[in-house]
């Protein structure tokens, strides 16, 4: 399910569902319901209770504590979904790193890649290229 769907289809009892899908409140969150709704919601979420700049980290350390805090978050499908569907240009979302709009294992750090990572690529991108000739030779 996703984020803005599940914050939209929350009962006006408060409870934590079931929810009727695509239901929005019957009398709308007035201006000190919705500060009361952020404060709760603040202290169930990670990237809202821990240092915004975590989630946009350039050390992998701390990307890597970013995505182990998401893995607590009861939201983690929900905002992964979302940054998929929105192609966010970088961060941890849901507990993945985002770099140019696509998930990527890991994100590496500044800097000339190593030689280790460079010959890894070339023969990744080498057997490619070679099962794609043999599948055109064999059609």
């Amino acid at each position: 399910m996703r984020l803005t769907a599940l914050l939209d289809n929350i009962t006006a009892q408060g409870g934590s569902g079931p929810w009727a899908p695509h239901q929005p409140l019957a009398t709308p969150l007035g201006e000190k319901d919705a500060a009361e709704f952020d404060r709760l919601l603040a202290g169930i979420l990670p990237c809202r209770t821990n240092d915004p700049e975590l989630w946009f980290a350039e050390r992998a350390a701390e990307v890597e504590e970013a995505k182990a805090l998401c893995r607590t978050c009861p939201l983690v499908e929900g905002c992964l979904a979302g940054a998929v569907e929105r192609r966010e240009p970088w961060g941890v979302w849901g507990g993945e790193v985002f770099v140019d709009g696509v998930v990527v294992a890991r994100k590496r750090g500044r800097g000339r890649p190593s030689k280790a990572e460079v010959l890894a690529r070339q023969a990744e991108e080498a057997a490619r290229l070679e099962a794609e000739a043999s599948a055109s030779a064999a059609a």
